[in-house]
């Protein structure tokens, strides 16, 4: 018996699990940015935003927020979309 995606039933628990390793991953890797991020943002104002803006202050600032925003969308792009099928 296979579904509309050509998967057998232990196919599809396989691939349901796999998916839900991922995003636990990715949460743990969001978590532990923002955590991060959070502790260090004290030393962050006195060290990088009070300097003027070169390339490399602009370069850490880009490193820094673009992680935890593509960790972020990594987490919510594998996210289930929980769709109905009807007959």
């Amino acid at each position: 018996m296979s579904d509309v995606l050509g998967l057998t039933p232990d196919e599809a628990i396989s691939q349901i699990s796999q998916l839900q390793i991922e995003n636990l991953i990715f949460a743990v890797a969001l978590s532990l940015a923002v955590y991060d991020a959070i502790l260090s943002f004290p030393k962050e104002v006195r060290y990088i935003w009070q300097r003027s803006f070169g390339t490399g202050t602009i370069l850490y600032l880009f490193i820094r927020y673009c992680t935890i925003l593509n960790i972020l969308f990594a987490l919510l792009s594998n996210l289930p979309t929980y769709k109905t099928v009807t007959r």
